[in-house]
């Protein structure tokens, strides 16, 4: 075990997410109704953009590594049945909520293009990305280490969800609790997807398309859903997706995450 790096990883991670949410948090709160405002979304993009930039540049520098956005799949027809599950959750949904995000004007369109990118890419390069690439050079060879690093990845992931409660316009906390739940388990198939193809562009295509709803002033916090709802769809299975997609019998690490 490679303590430095781990505690690097997570020191980066979490590190980063907070930078984030510091600079939002106090653009938030010193100008008041600025999260009501549409064009803060902009911001926003603005803001983790260049964060992401800043994480890509510390894989290079910490672990000697490039987070890869390449679209390309290796042994495709093998991997093809990998993005069955995640357009179940996520593409389905998207699918049948295009026509509300297109009779929004177009200035909201953009708006809801520009929030939903800037999540899914500061967040998978951070997580999928970053934390995949740091936790692979803490943790030893094993047949269970894509399964290790896939809950460690997911549980950072998730549990940043919890600062939501700090903004101006908060969700409750049972609202949050939700989002937490729900975001482990999207992490975890968004893990699958990124060693799967040893890339990170499939998990921010359907990062993006799950968060691309018609923009409101509470659009990118999460509402109180029916519990039985989350564990079912959005706990069982994408839990037996990853296990079956890991499994050591099958899942070979992509030489980009290998030692």
């Amino acid at each position: 075990m490679n303590w430095k790096n781990f505690f690097r990883t997570i020191t980066v991670m979490w590190g980063t997410f907070l930078l984030y949410k510091t600079v939002s948090l106090s653009l938030l709160y010193s100008l008041p109704n600025l999260q009501s405002k549409s064009y803060y979304e902009f911001i926003y993009f603005l803001i983790v953009s260049l964060i992401s930039i800043f994480i890509i540049s510390l894989a290079k520098n910490l672990f000697a590594s490039k987070i890869s956005f390449s679209p390309k799949v290796t042994n495709s027809k093998k991997n093809i049945l990998i993005f069955i599950v995640p357009f179940i959750l996520f593409g389905i949904d998207f699918i049948g909520g295009l026509a509300d995000i297109f009779r929004q004007p177009f200035y909201l369109i953009i708006v809801s293009f520009a929030s939903a990118l800037g999540a899914a890419l500061f967040e998978e390069i951070r997580d999928r990305g970053f934390g995949t690439i740091g936790f692979d050079q803490s943790f030893p060879s094993s047949k269970w280490k894509p399964l290790i690093i896939t809950i460690c990845t997911s549980f950072l992931f998730s549990t940043t969800h919890y600062l939501n409660l700090l903004m101006p316009i908060a969700p409750s906390l049972e609202a949050v609790h939700q989002q937490v739940f729900y975001t482990f388990f999207m992490g975890m198939v968004f893990s699958v997807l990124t060693m799967r193809t040893g890339s990170i562009f499939y998990p921010i295509f359907f990062h993006f398309i799950n968060n691309l709803v018609p923009w409101t002033p509470t659009s990118d916090l999460s509402s109180v859903s029916s519990w039985g709802n989350l564990l079912v769809i959005y706990g069982v299975l994408p839990l037996f997706y990853t296990l079956w997609c890991l499994r050591p019998s099958k899942m070979l690490l992509k030489k980009k995450f290998e030692n």
